[in-house]
């Protein structure tokens, strides 16, 4: 479905689509407590979207694409 930057060390996360169906999804990014610290929207046809997450501190978190692609990074 998609992949991303398990260690984020510039504050950039990097999440590269390998459907093309990912039109118009809804993506949350959890904290280790579950609680939601961002969501937004991916709109259009993308390969490849770059995230700024350089405010949260660092730990880990789950990126979640809609209710079933969920994936773990750490931000150092």
């Amino acid at each position: 479905m998609f992949t991303l930057t398990e260690i984020v060390k510039d504050g950039i996360l990097e999440v590269q689509f390998s459907l093309e169906d990912c039109e118009s999804k809804i993506y949350t990014i959890t904290n280790a407590n579950g609680v939601d610290i961002l969501q937004g929207k991916i709109s259009g046809n993308t390969q490849r979207t770059c995230l700024y997450v350089g405010d949260c501190k660092k730990g880990q978190y789950t990126f979640s694409l809609g209710e079933t692609n969920t994936r773990e990074f750490t931000i150092q």
